[in-house]
């Protein structure tokens, strides 16, 4: 049974290859991407067949896009106009690779400096807060008060307040970092084992010392964990932000062609924007274990 079972997602790949080649009943300028990639997929598919996931994931892929294809080129029922057809939007990737890249770059230089200074407020004073107990009980609440509110309320207001909309881009991307790792810092720091700080203290370890070599390391996993859904949360917010004012970024690809009924576009830039954040938390997990190698 399984062995049938691992022939599914090739004959998937067999009728979207005939699917994609037979005559459609629209025209198609290039339809070669569209077809590069899911030999490519099925590539992949082949070099790690032994994998139980990749075998579903590439299935459910072929079965979304087999459909996708097949309704958008062999029926006529379909709007091609609000479905747009799957070689078109992938001959965007090719044709509008420089603008895809550009945007990539602008999105990524506003995520990566909001994150940095996020984690570098959110760690420092976590820390802080966390150890001393009065500070704690009169900042918590205040900081679980604020953190639920969504940064993305706050930006009618920011962009008019900040002097450019990079600026008002970076604070509200920040918001929705500084918060839930702040707060998960107090916590982490709170909970840990008093015994263990007085034993450094009685090594003479200086406050600066005991705070970069005992405090931050037990409270890393925690943080680490709590980055995955913080990470996809803040480009969110980002690509949100960048739909309101912003002249590039992925959010604005998708809103200029949007306003151009440009559906195919749109299509383009929204797969872009998972294929994005999809690799950040790859990334995310390979910087996890470079720093947590005891796990």
């Amino acid at each position: 049974m399984s062995r049938v079972y691992k022939i599914i997602p090739h004959l998937f790949f067999i009728a979207l290859v005939l699917s994609t080649l037979s005559p459609p009943l629209v025209v198609i300028a290039n339809k070669w991407v569209f077809f590069s990639i899911i030999v490519l997929i099925e590539a992949v598919l082949i070099v790690r067949r032994k994998e139980k996931n990749v075998n579903d994931i590439v299935l459910v892929i072929f079965v979304i896009l087999f459909i996708w294809e097949f309704m958008a080129t062999k029926t006529t029922r379909t709007n091609t106009m609000l479905v747009p057809v799957p070689e078109r939007v992938f001959a965007v990737f090719l044709s509008d690779w420089r603008k895809i890249l550009r945007g990539i770059r602008y999105s990524m230089g506003l995520l990566f400096t909001a994150m940095a200074l996020a984690l570098f407020l959110a760690i420092s004073l976590g820390m802080v807060v966390g150890w001393f107990e009065r500070i704690r009980k009169a900042v918590l609440p205040i900081a679980k008060v604020i953190s639920p509110i969504p940064p993305i309320v706050y930006t009618p207001y920011v962009v008019a307040l900040f002097p450019s909309f990079r600026a008002a881009s970076i604070f509200i991307i920040f918001n929705s970092i500084f918060w839930p790792v702040f707060i998960n810092m107090i916590i982490s720091v709170s909970t840990v084992d008093r015994r263990v700080m007085d034993s450094a203290k009685t090594l003479n370890t200086r406050s600066l010392s005991m705070f970069l070599h005992i405090l931050f390391p037990y409270c890393l996993p925690r943080i680490i964990t709590g980055m995955n859904v913080t990470l996809s949360t803040s480009f969110m917010v980002l690509t949100a932000a960048e739909l309101i004012g912003a002249t590039s970024g992925l959010g604005w690809f998708v809103k200029y062609y949007s306003d151009f009924a440009d559906y195919t576009r749109v299509v383009a830039g929204i797969i872009v924007i998972a294929v994005v954040v999809t690799l950040l938390n790859k990334l995310l997990l390979i910087v996890e274990k470079l720093l947590i190698r005891w796990r």
